[in-house]
């Protein structure tokens, strides 16, 4: 019980004072940080052909980046790249930026909440494509690339239906109307007024139908809608606003939307979540929230909030974070926000039959955060797949072994388990 005790202790230490491991933050740090920049993408019918507009997004949050301390101040500069090419074929387009950042506030350097968008859009025809961002920090040299999947293939014909997306409201000109933006997470927090979404697509001229069905995360219908159209393009644009009362039930809504034209019918769908005060925007589910705490709730706990009826879920679960919240005088939650934000990073990074979060390097950085330090070694000739994580903060280290080659790495180091599978 005093090694449990031990190690629990240790937990809530290393989470409480994740703002100060950012001050000094080391090369391993910034490696895994430069990976944390946005890159979204989203599909646009063209009204002049049959072309699919391609608008992309890479936001660079200011703590992936590395500042240096100046006469007045910090600061940081950066390059980075959006390409796009044929899955199979030459490139189609690029666009490079490079920039530089200053500020005279050591917060500010360090912010998630304060951060550069770049934007740039392409005109492609069916088929499909790879699309990637590049971020260069300009002081360590470290960098990341992220690539996504065009599937553009399956739009070919006289009907397509382009994957809807929320609307935000930025001064500028984002591709949409003036001031417009595409929501980049689908979470819908305090200061947008209302839940709109963009939907495009191909169709005949004439008359169309789009329907319009809300889900709670339980698959309830909340609300459905038909509408009707005509159109004297081959091409529509629509703008659906949902009722506030039922966008903001719960916290997560799976929106489907059905194009119908004669007897043809095309399906997408889209995710809303509802950002709440004290609760982090890493979460849209208290039930899977619950569940992702299990390394770090006493068993009392864990069967107090698991066991608890929705209705005080959501009151347990804010009363825990709260009695733990750094810096109750503010809106958030720091070391909430942390602990959740390495839920989704480990579901994001993490590979294995089980979901990133479950996996054994899913919980060594749920609980200890990005290691100081990591020794890979790989060797295809004897199967040997390993990494090493070093944590010198706490002088300990943990090896993980993947005996097949396919990225499950399992934990060799002993360690007590507080979850179940």
């Amino acid at each position: 019980m005093k090694h449990i005790h031990k190690y629990i202790i240790i937990i809530v230490l290393l989470i409480s004072h994740v703002l100060v491991a950012q001050i000094r933050p080391n090369s391993k740090r910034q490696k895994e940080a430069i990976r944390q920049y946005g890159f979204s993408i989203f599909s646009v019918a063209d009204a002049k052909s049959d072309s699919i507009r391609i608008l992309a997004f890479l936001s660079v949050p200011n703590h992936v980046l590395q500042f240096l301390k100046i006469k007045d101040g910090f600061e940081a500069q950066y390059e980075a790249t959006i390409s796009l090419k044929r899955k199979k074929g030459n490139l189609v387009g690029r666009r490079n930026w490079s920039n530089k950042l200053k500020t005279i506030d050591y917060l500010e350097s360090t912010s998630k909440e304060i951060f550069t968008i770049h934007q740039v859009e392409f005109k492609v025809v069916p088929g499909d494509y790879v699309i990637s961002a590049e971020l260069l920090d300009g002081d360590s040299k470290n960098s990341g690339v992220r690539e996504k999947e065009l599937k553009y293939s399956e739009h070919k014909g006289d009907l397509a239906l382009y994957t809807p997306f929320f609307l935000d409201y930025l001064s500028g000109n984002w591709g949409l109307d003036d001031n417009e933006i595409p929501m980049f997470q689908d979470i819908m927090g305090a200061k947008v007024t209302r839940a709109s979404f963009f939907v495009s697509g191909k169709i005949k001229p004439g008359p169309y139908t789009l329907e319009v069905t809300v889900l709670s995360s339980k698959k309830k219908e909340l609300w459905k809608k038909s509408f009707e159209s005509n159109s004297k393009d081959e091409y529509f644009h629509q703008r659906i606003i949902i009722p506030d009362k039922i966008a903001k039930q719960g916290l997560r809504k799976k929106v489907d939307i059905v194009l119908i034209q004669g007897n043809e019918r095309k399906k997408e769908s889209v995710i809303l979540s509802l950002s709440k005060i004290g609760i982090s925007s890493s979460i849209s589910n208290i039930d899977q929230a619950v569940e992702n705490m299990r390394y770090i709730l006493h068993d009392d706990e864990w069967k107090k909030l698991s066991k608890s009826k929705n209705t005080d879920k959501e009151t347990l679960f804010l009363e825990y974070w709260e009695s733990r919240d750094p810096t109750p005088e503010t809106s958030d939650n720091e070391v909430m926000n942390e602990y959740f934000s390495r839920v989704s990073y480990s579901n994001n990074n993490f590979k294995s039959y089980l979901p990133g979060w479950k996996t054994d390097m899913g919980m060594i950085y749920i609980l200890f955060g990005p290691p100081d330090d990591l020794e890979v070694y790989n060797d295809p000739l004897s199967r040997i797949y390993s990494q090493r994580w070093h944590y010198y903060r706490i002088n300990k280290y943990f090896d993980f072994i993947d005996e097949n080659g396919f990225g499950d790495h399992r934990l060799s180091t002993p360690f007590f388990r507080a979850r179940s599978r």
